[in-house]
């Protein structure tokens, strides 16, 4: 067995040792020499492409000792109506009560149907959650047991956030996708794009790459984000206690404005640098103590012409609506509050939050509180406004 294979491709002579081998295998089959029954070689990706190695001569080669990868394009992954067929299994081997067409479409909705993700979280809540004397599985379950998923550690999660460590091209492409919303095309030669697939960090979808499921992406972001956490002085701003209302919901106008106060105080002389890479993980950052423990937050992105960055948080069984964006002209923004009174009309909810960004030199706006409305169908929606 030779270990390690992936961290010694670098080295020419283990490459010369791997081309000697191949011609030992190829030689005993014309009868003419010896060797191992079989070698064993563990720490790789793929034995087909080792890694690319440029000669002297600047020739491209590839390191395929044995030439024996074959393409495997069998999907792991669970449709909804697979999801429905474990659950029925579930319900006939416990008979446990539960909304099967929600809780697939659901599941499939976070997890995008990865087998792990999907049993992991039918297993918290049926472990976790679910009450023992009570075999009804409610519909609030789900959001708990998402909360539960992206708070806890297994190894699962850890190879995702080592891996995209250990790659400083990977990581950049992780960010440019998950903060920045970029569309990246879907290459398969490309071998950065190509190696996020093999973590299972990425898939393709519609040609383009995008984070493997939405439990992924947010378990990124929630790391991300905790980077910046710990690397700035937050703690002053943003003690729980002064966000909690007596009836014990989450005062987010309150949280707005301080937010936009601590920007001001912390980053004035470099708003813009910093909020152009960091701005919307930093207000994650901010908010995650305040509602750890109760609640938790979910990111959301629209695409179109203006990127959007809505935010879903969950708190004590309310849910709020923020939305953070750059600011982008008048009409833009007349457009965004339009679209965000639609979301809140999917949720059912009347009252949302913009958070805007605003690198405009001149701007009054800044920490001040406002509010507008927009009428969606016959439905007024009430849009609190702060700019930071």
């Amino acid at each position: 067995m030779i270990d390690e294979v992936d961290k010694s491709s670098n080295n020419q002579l283990f490459l010369s040792f791997l081309g000697m081998l191949r011609n030992k295998y190829l030689l005993r089959n014309m009868g003419k020499d010896y060797t191992f029954h079989s070698v064993i070689l563990a720490g790789v990706h793929d034995v087909k492409t080792l890694k690319g190695k440029i000669r002297p001569d600047e020739e491209q080669k590839y390191n395929s000792p044995w030439n024996i990868a074959s393409d495997f394009d069998v999907d792991m992954s669970f449709s909804s109506k697979e999801i429905v067929t474990m659950l029925d299994e579930y319900v006939e081997n416990k008979g446990v009560k539960l909304d099967k067409e929600y809780f697939s479409e659901r599941l499939y909705y976070y997890t995008s149907g990865y087998p792990f993700l999907v049993s992991k979280l039918c297993k918290i809540i049926d472990e976790k959650i679910m009450q023992e004397d009570r075999l009804v599985w409610d519909k609030d379950y789900m959001d708990l047991a998402v909360k539960e998923i992206l708070r806890e550690s297994n190894t699962n999660f850890d190879s995702v956030i080592k891996n995209i460590e250990n790659n400083s091209e990977l990581k950049k492409l992780v960010k440019k996708i998950i903060l920045d919303n970029d569309e990246v095309t879907y290459i398969a030669d490309n071998p950065v794009i190509n190696i996020g697939i093999i973590y299972g960090i990425f898939k393709n979808e519609n040609n383009k790459v995008k984070v493997n499921n939405r439990i992924y992406e947010q378990r990124i972001y929630n790391y991300m984000s905790s980077l910046i956490e710990t690397s700035v002085n937050i703690g002053y701003y943003n003690q729980k206690s002064a966000y909690i209302k007596e009836d014990g919901t989450l005062d987010i106008r309150r949280i707005l404005v301080k937010f936009s106060k601590f920007m001001k105080h912390e980053y004035s002389e470099k708003r813009e640098a910093f909020l152009e890479a960091d701005g919307r993980l930093l207000f994650l950052a901010f908010i995650s103590p305040i509602i750890n423990g109760t609640g938790f937050a979910f990111k959301e992105v629209q695409g179109g012409e203006e990127k959007r960055f809505d935010i879903v948080v969950t708190y004590n069984k309310k849910m709020y609506i923020l939305e953070l964006k750059r600011w982008n002209g008048q009409q833009y923004h007349q457009k965004g509050l339009i679209q965000l009174g639609e979301y809140l009309e999917q949720y059912e909810l009347d009252e949302g939050y913009l958070l805007i960004f605003d690198f405009r030199k001149l701007n009054n706006e800044l920490g001040k509180l406002k509010e507008a409305t927009v009428t969606i169908g016959n439905r007024k929606k009430n849009i609190v406004e702060v700019y930071c």
